[in-house]
């Protein structure tokens, strides 16, 4: 990637400015590290360069902008944190893998799951929850281990449309990909997809396969 710095990705009308991977100066939103743009022209000078969000392709979804030539000041560069953080999960990976390993660790009859926050909760969090909706199943280690069974699809196609496939498709595409001698899979915005795979090694019912999923989901 060092060696792809200040290359250009034709992006029609606008181009995409690929910077060295140890090019740290790239502002943040609350994706992640913003892209770096330059708008073009029909024989014209290329145009002034600005920084936008790298997930969302529409500015409702993330109204990121940044003058690339633009001096950030203290203040601003404050406020930008502070409403980074604001839009965080509720939860760090690390809180959330304590709490997973938590949640397991409980009867049955103690595991909830809230549709409304799309989120596991725990016996003392109840009463939080109690006016959302919550299946009234108990969640189970094997429902557990497919989550795209439990957690609702995001469906915006401009930012994380995930497409979770139904198992008869997923065994499809699958047989179809063995058959032509693919095993590495890369899944991008198909959980239902990545987790079939990863069951299908379990069980050894065919070929292993290898998978990556690519999603925008901390979920």
């Amino acid at each position: 990637m060092g060696k792809m710095s200040n290359d250009v990705v034709d992006s029609g009308g606008i181009e995409v400015i690929i910077q060295s991977e140890n090019d740290k100066t790239a502002p943040r939103c609350p994706h992640g590290p913003a892209l770096l743009f330059e708008k073009t022209g029909n024989g014209e000078e290329k145009g002034r360069r600005f920084y936008a969000c790298s997930a969302c392709r529409d500015r409702k979804d993330c109204n990121f902008f940044q003058w690339a030539d633009d001096k950030i000041s203290e203040a601003r560069m404050l406020a930008r944190e502070e409403q980074n953080r604001s839009k965080m999960p509720p939860f760090t990976h690390q809180e959330y893998c304590s709490r997973f390993r938590e949640f397991v660790s409980f009867p049955l009859e103690q595991r909830r799951f809230c549709v409304d926050c799309q989120l596991l909760i725990l016996p003392r969090e109840w009463a939080n929850h109690v006016k959302h909706k919550a299946l009234s199943e108990d969640i189970t280690v094997q429902q557990l281990k497919r989550p795209s069974l439990l957690l609702s699809p995001l469906d915006n196609k401009k930012s994380n449309a995930q497409y979770l496939f139904a198992d008869r498709s997923c065994d499809f595409l699958l047989d179809m990909l063995l058959g032509l001698g693919f095993q590495k899979i890369l899944c991008v915005g198909t959980p239902r997809l990545h987790e079939v795979i990863k069951f299908r090694n379990k069980e050894g019912k065919s070929p292993t396969m290898k998978s990556l999923l690519l999603d925008i989901d901390y979920r």
